[in-house]
């Protein structure tokens, strides 16, 4: 977390995302995926390190103004290096936009309702409050994610205490708006169950999407409720338009629970397409981080053959001639293809632990799982780390060093870690005696 001052432009987020990274050591190339919100500098600000990463990777090309072919296959690799940077919506933002497709924050009836909460905490109604045992309707604002569905199904669990009272004050009455928010709670509150799910450590993109299919699930149960048809349309549309996301489809082609036999959750060609990109996400890894046992996909296996010798064993035993030998990208995609055959599993399968098992048996398929499944669906972290950071920079703490404020949010943020990496720093249980 740093401190800006300058104007948070396109430009200049992107000077200090590259900033940041080199400081942790991480290059450009090292980047798999950003995850952000749909506000308008952080998405152009993606698009220009999406610039960044191609000037960097056509760095060393030698380009040929007169040669056509070569200029064509720039621009092919362009656009390959361009899509290399996967940008990922955050799913919570993207929930709460589904919501407000279907309520605004404008509306008169959540207007009115708001205007109830607030006249509740003045001190006329205090003693009826306290006498009742009985709580204040949270009033929602604009950075609470369903701040609205709170307000609102406080008043529904209270509906009878709040009716008494509207009885001594008419100006607290609420009998116009009760069947709203009866029926905005029932509507919303598998929405809400879902952006509070998401809202935990790490969600990957499959279980982010198998959340939200039981939220579309759940809502079209309820009956008779106005809010439901439009409900189901708008959490459709978002989902579908996230879905496009080239990490989101490698996500969900290497999670059984979505890609097994006889699943029709990609066409064929999106198969191959999917593959495609598995293969080339491998092929960065390779690059990046070479692994002894493995060599690159697209580096064919060379061998000693005689073809006039295999002519000769097939003329005299029968049959026909050898295959050639396939290359490690072939394997590869074997083992790919090989996943859609694979059996179903029920939704509450554990998709991470599933490529843990199988670390030694697909040691290159194991390893792009663990860069596609990281993915962050949501970026609940950040908004996690802003509020871990106004506890620590406190009105008595405002002389911290920004090195000193950086590593107290490093040890604050990342106390889950310590029982797995302090044990190996040194010896806790017979410490140095001086």
């Amino acid at each position: 977390m740093i401190e800006v001052k300058e104007s948070q432009t396109a430009s200049f987020l992107k000077g200090k995302i590259i900033d940041t990274l080199l400081s942790f050591g991480v290059t450009i190339e090292q980047i798999f995926s950003i995850t952000s919100d749909n506000g308008a500098n952080m998405l152009a600000a993606v698009w220009l390190l999406k610039s960044e990463l191609e000037q960097t990777l056509l760095a060393d090309l030698d380009e040929d103004d007169d040669d056509t072919e070569q200029l064509d296959l720039t621009d092919e690799l362009c656009t390959e290096f361009n899509e290399r940077l996967n940008l990922i919506r955050c799913a919570v933002h993207s929930l709460q936009l589904a919501i407000l497709d279907v309520v605004k924050k404008s509306n008169e009836s959540v207007k009115k309702v708001t205007d109830v909460a607030k006249k509740c905490k003045l001190t006329r109604y205090k003693t009826h409050f306290e006498f009742r045992n009985a709580h204040y309707p949270p009033v929602w604002c604009q950075t609470r994610w369903g701040g609205i569905f709170k307000m609102l199904e406080s008043f529904k669990i209270q509906k009878e205490f709040f009716v008494e009272l509207s009885g001594q004050f008419p100006e607290l009455d609420l009998s116009c708006s009760w069947e709203f928010i009866e029926k905005y709670v029932d509507a919303f509150k598998p929405v809400y169950i879902c952006t509070k799910n998401m809202q935990a450590t790490h969600v990957s993109l499959p279980d982010f999407y198998m959340g939200w299919l039981l939220a579309i699930s759940e809502v079209q149960k309820i009956e008779n409720n106005t809010f439901v048809p439009e409900l189901v349309e708008a959490l459709t549309n978002r989902l579908n338009n996230l879905r496009d996301s080239r990490a989101f489809k490698m996500a969900l082609y290497l999670d059984p629970r979505f890609n097994y036999l006889g699943s029709k959750i990609f066409t064929g060609d999106e198969k191959d397409q999917v593959q495609e990109y598995l293969v080339d996400t491998w092929n960065r890894i390779s690059e990046l981080d070479p692994c002894p046992s493995s060599s690159r996909t697209t580096e064919p296996v060379t061998e000693t053959r005689n073809d006039d010798f295999d002519k000769f064993l097939t003329d005299l035993f029968g049959g026909s001639a050898p295959a050639e030998s396939s290359s490690d990208r072939s394997t590869f995609l074997q083992q790919l293809k090989a996943l859609e055959v694979e059996p179903r599993q029920n939704h509450g399968y554990d998709s991470f632990q599933h490529w843990l098992n199988r670390s030694q048996t697909h040691p290159e398929l194991y390893r792009v799982a663990m860069v596609v499944l990281a993915v962050p669906s949501n970026q609940v972290s950040v908004e996690r780390a802003f509020s871990a950071f106004g506890l620590v920079l406190s009105n008595r703490r405002t002389g911290l060093a920004e090195d000193t404020l950086a590593n107290i949010l490093l040890v604050k943020l990342n106390r889950e870690l310590f029982d797995k990496v302090m044990p190996n720093l040194y010896n806790w249980k017979e410490p140095e005696t001086f």
